[in-house]
């Protein structure tokens, strides 16, 4: 079957890149000289990615990849699983982690393709029902039944997946900024805001070039997306990003993640199917996002009957990050 969506997409991308990529590197080129292509080898984790008080380092084989992921709190208690998104990692949720871990079983995964969970190559070892069945091989390898689910980004796109396939197992969901993935595909089709903020997107179907980017001037990158968020600007913090980050091979894989929702499959799985949430939601969404418009949040109680939708004015996408107090008391009081 030929992916028609994936080509068109590609040529698409490559028209987008001419400005993103040839001529905003040659202009980075005159500005930085050689230090555009320089990127630190990095072989030993921040302090700050091993302190204790996150929990415990294991490993598991789910699905057939080796899954990192942090885990603290009493393993008797209700689980609250943590799913990243991207560029990101387990370490998005350590004020989350810090704050549930006394009265809940906490987990925060790296996803297949990031930091330390395995790397297997090949986009369709990316597509979207794959990251679904990690997460529920995990949970049975936890000898849980029943979890909350909580999800940002990418990570927010899988558990709503996750919530659509196997409503069972879930006692709650929260989501932090990606709405239902029914509105937000309604959003791109049927306004100009959406799907000019999501340009980026087609951008990363052109081989190659995205993970380049992404490498170039030691990943400086980091410093455009964390702009509004201070704590993510401190030397250790911005380095751990970077350590997560350091080769060409993590940002490849995750960059895959978007890659594998042009093929058909991917498509079935992002829009096919009956897509009424059937778990009770919360939502958390910041206003000042500058990649994913307020109206698919809202247009989200259209697919889940019991929806409830948290609006932080003027906060940015990395909601959990950059007001984690005010995330923590909502996730809080929705759990009880």
């Amino acid at each position: 079957m030929v992916e028609w969506t994936r080509i068109i997409t590609i040529l698409i991308g490559l028209i987008i890149s001419i400005p993103v990529f040839f001529i905003g590197n040659t202009v980075r080129f005159f500005k930085k000289g050689k230090k555009l292509f320089h990127v630190k080898t990095r072989t030993d984790p921040p302090k700050c990615l091993l302190d204790p008080k996150y929990g415990d380092h294991k490993y598991m084989t789910v699905n057939g990849v080796k899954i990192h992921y942090v885990e603290s709190g009493d393993v008797k208690k209700p689980l609250l699983l943590f799913v990243h998104g991207w560029p990101q990692f387990w370490f998005v949720w350590r004020n989350q982690i810090e704050y549930f871990n006394k009265n809940y079983h906490v987990v925060a995964i790296d996803q297949r393709g990031y930091n330390d969970s395995e790397k297997p190559v090949g986009i369709q070892n990316y597509f979207i029902g794959k990251l679904v069945q990690d997460i529920r091989e995990l949970v049975i390898g936890l000898n849980k039944e029943k979890f909350t689910l909580i999800g940002h980004d990418w990570g927010g796109a899988v558990s709503w997946c996750f919530a659509k396939s196997y409503p069972e197992m879930l006692e709650n969901l929260i989501i932090c900024n990606m709405p239902h993935i029914k509105a937000f595909s309604d959003a791109r089709k049927e306004s100009w805001d959406q799907a000019l903020k999501s340009w980026y997107i087609v951008f990363f179907q052109t081989p190659v070039m995205p993970e380049l980017n992404m490498l170039a001037d030691d990943m400086s990158v980091f410093n455009l997306f964390f702009r509004d968020v201070p704590s993510n600007k401190e030397p250790e913090i911005l380095e751990a990003y970077k350590y997560a980050f350091k080769d060409f091979k993590t940002w490849n894989r995750t960059i895959n993640y978007y890659r594998g929702t042009t093929f058909n499959e991917g498509l079935e799985w992002m829009e096919g199917g009956d897509w009424n949430i059937k778990v009770r939601t919360l939502q958390i969404f910041g206003t000042g996002d500058t990649a994913i418009s307020v109206t698919p949040a809202k247009n989200s109680s259209k697919y889940v009957a019991d929806y409830t939708l948290e609006l932080l004015d003027g906060v940015s996408h990395w909601v959990q990050e950059q007001e984690p107090e005010r995330v923590n008391t909502l996730i809080e009081s929705f759990l009880k």
